[in-house]
C-alpha cells in the first residue's frame, strides 16, 4: 500500500513538471524584424599626369630636342638636348569623379645614368642634385607655395613634393610643373653625352579624419605598398 502511495505521488509530481514547462512555453512571446545594416567604404582614386602639352605636335620642329611620349604616363624620351633647351614636360595629377577627397604627394627622382666626359669634374650623385634643383625651381616658378618640397637627406636627387590643401573629387589637371628649364653657359664640355633619368610617383590618403602631417609622416615605402 505505502509503494502504491509513493508511486501515485511520483506520477502526480511528473505531471506538476510536465505542467510546468507547457506553462512556460505558452508565455506570451512577439518578435522584430531583422534589421540589415549595410556600410560601403569609400575610396581615393587619383592619376598621374606625366605628359608633352597638347601642342607639342604642331611645335616640336621649334625644338633642338626630340622626344617621344610612349602615351600611357609610363614615361617620356628626351634626345639630342642642348644647354638653354626648355623640356617641355607637364608632371602633375588628376582625381577620379568617384574618389573621397584626399591629400596628395608626388615624388620626383633624377638620376643621372651616365658622364662619359666628366673627367672628375662632375659626379653623378652631384649632378643628380643640379638637376632636381632645376625642376624645384620650376614648381615654385609654376606654383608659388601651393606645394611643399621634402628633400630626402639618404637620396640625392630625391624631392617629394606635397600639396597643401585636400582635394575633392572630380580635381582634373593639378599641375606640379610643366618643364625643365636646361642651363645654358653654365653646363660645359662635362655635361656631353649626359642620360639622366626623371621618375615621378603620385601617392594619396584620404583627407576624412587625417591631415596633410598624415601623409607627410608616412615614408614612401608606407605609401606605395598599400594597394
Amino acid at each position: 500500500m505505502k509503494h502504491k502511495r509513493f508511486l501515485t505521488g511520483a506520477i502526480s509530481l511528473a505531471l506538476v513538471a510536465v505542467v510546468s514547462v507547457g506553462a512556460t512555453l505558452a508565455y506570451f512571446t512577439d518578435k522584430t524584424e531583422t534589421a540589415q545594416n549595410v556600410f560601403t567604404t569609400g575610396k581615393v582614386d587619383i592619376e598621374l599626369i606625366d605628359r608633352l602639352p597638347s601642342d607639342y605636335e604642331t611645335t616640336k620642329d621649334d625644338h633642338t630636342w626630340k622626344a617621344v611620349d610612349n602615351g600611357d604616363n609610363t614615361g617620356i624620351e628626351y634626345t639630342d638636348v642642348m644647354p638653354g633647351d626648355y623640356l617641355q614636360k607637364e608632371v602633375g595629377f588628376s582625381t577620379a569623379a568617384d574618389s573621397n577627397d584626399c591629400y596628395v604627394a608626388i615624388r620626383v627622382e633624377t638620376e643621372v645614368t651616365s658622364l662619359p666626359h666628366a673627367n672628375g669634374k662632375l659626379t653623378e650623385p652631384a649632378a643628380a642634385a643640379q638637376l632636381s634643383d632645376l625642376i624645384r625651381e620650376q614648381v615654385e616658378e609654376a606654383n608659388g607655395s601651393a606645394w611643399i618640397a621634402e628633400y630626402s637627406v639618404r637620396e640625392p636627387g630625391v624631392v617629394t613634393y606635397f600639396f597643401r590643401t585636400s582635394v575633392p573629387a572630380g580635381t582634373e589637371n593639378v599641375l606640379l610643373f610643366d618643364g625643365i628649364q636646361i642651363p645654358g653657359e653654365e653646363w660645359g664640355n662635362e655635361y656631353a653625352e649626359m642620360q639622366f633619368n626623371v621618375k615621378v610617383q603620385a601617392a594619396a590618403i584620404q583627407a576624412d579624419n587625417t591631415t596633410l602631417d598624415t601623409l607627410m609622416d608616412m615614408s614612401w615605402d608606407e605609401l606605395t605598398s598599400l594597394e
